[in-house]
């Protein structure tokens, strides 16, 4: 893919040329420090890193929610844009608080995505990261290796199951702590290199694979609903379904907003790459290239939006100048390119 990442250095903006520069092309005869400053002074850098706001403790919302604001989608927007840390001392500064509430707070719902995220960001030699992940490997791992994809349960088992609960599954509270979720799988994709062992691989795949099954993505997506306590049903969400993995069908616009998305993380696990969903998916965004090497995807396989969640979708461009025809090539042969990489590396 050199001829194509020679093309984004020429024509991309400056945070797909600096990963460009130090992903594609290895830092080759590249002032990386150049592009650094680039990227660290860029307007869409900025812009998130001013909405990296301070840890709330007991906000759940401000970690994970749909505004722009929430750490989920602050933090993996910065992990698009290439930041890392020892960049810039104010997300360091602020992150830091993140890691400490992560020490502290024991709350299933936040830690698996709040560990995630940070482990992604570069964060990943933090003790309480590692402790978070581990656990959440172990889990998934026990279903995973199990292969148990009965997880649902009668409605009335309880008997205080609202009616407004009842138009999707119930889940089995013994599968509550197992099931893997899309932040699991990215730190899964990321996990550190330190905690990395021919056995931890494996484990990993089989988590990989679980989810890859057909009767896996026979599951209601989103799961369904879970018991907190009397008369208390929630909706769990983020299940790791796969957009189009029947067929390239995309009449639900869900699937073209996470189709590249899905793929790219998905790219990292060899169980994924061998399925014939990544083939089959990957062939098509293969019909997108063009005559000079470079790919163009429809628009809304590749959206920003004003809010929204990143995991969906939502925050996909990395380009300012979105309303010029050759930002969607660029972002498009970029996605492409790191598709590519992925494979060819093995993840």
């Amino acid at each position: 893919m050199t001829g194509p990442a020679i093309w984004l250095m020429e024509h991309a903006g400056p945070a797909i040329r600096y990963r460009t520069a130090t992903e594609l092309l290895d830092g080759e005869g590249i002032d990386l420090e150049a592009q650094r400053a680039g990227l660290l002074t860029y307007e869409m850098t900025q812009d998130w890193i001013d909405r990296l706001i301070p840890v709330r403790p007991g906000d759940m919302f401000s970690l994970h929610g749909s505004q722009r604001e929430a750490f989920e989608n602050v933090c993996a927007k910065l992990c698009e844009l290439g930041i890392r840390p020892g960049m810039l001392p104010v997300v360091d500064a602020s992150v830091h608080g993140y890691r400490q509430y992560l020490a502290e707070v024991d709350v299933f719902t936040c830690r698996p995505l709040l560990a995630s995220c940070l482990n992604w960001a570069g964060y990943g030699d933090d003790e309480a990261v590692q402790a978070c992940l581990i656990k959440r490997l172990d889990r998934t791992y026990e279903l995973a290796k199990s292969g148990d994809y009965d997880i649902y349960i009668d409605h009335d088992t309880f008997g205080d199951c609202p009616a407004a609960f009842r138009k999707r599954p119930l889940v089995d509270p013994e599968f509550y702590d197992g099931l893997p979720g899309l932040w699991d799988m990215y730190a899964f994709a990321h996990f550190p290199e330190a905690l990395l062992d021919e056995g931890t691989r494996d484990r990993i795949e089989t988590v990989a694979a679980y989810v890859l099954h057909p009767d896996y993505q026979a599951l209601d997506e989103g799961y369904g609903y879970m018991r907190a306590g009397p008369r208390r049903y929630y909706s769990i969400g983020w299940s790791v379904h796969l957009p189009a993995y029947e067929a390239l069908d995309f009449t639900r616009a869900f699937y073209a907003y996470t189709f590249v998305q899905r793929l790219e993380l998905m790219a990292h696990f060899a169980t994924a790459r061998a399925s014939e969903w990544f083939r089959r998916s990957v062939a098509h965004l293969e019909s997108f290239h063009t005559d000079r090497g470079t790919y163009r995807f429809p628009a809304r396989y590749l959206r920003e939006q004003r809010n929204g969640y990143w995991v969906q979708g939502a925050y996909m461009r990395l380009e300012v100048n979105r309303r010029s025809r050759q930002s969607l090539e660029i972002e498009s042969t970029f996605r492409m390119c790191q598709i590519k990489r992925l494979m060819a590396e093995g993840g």
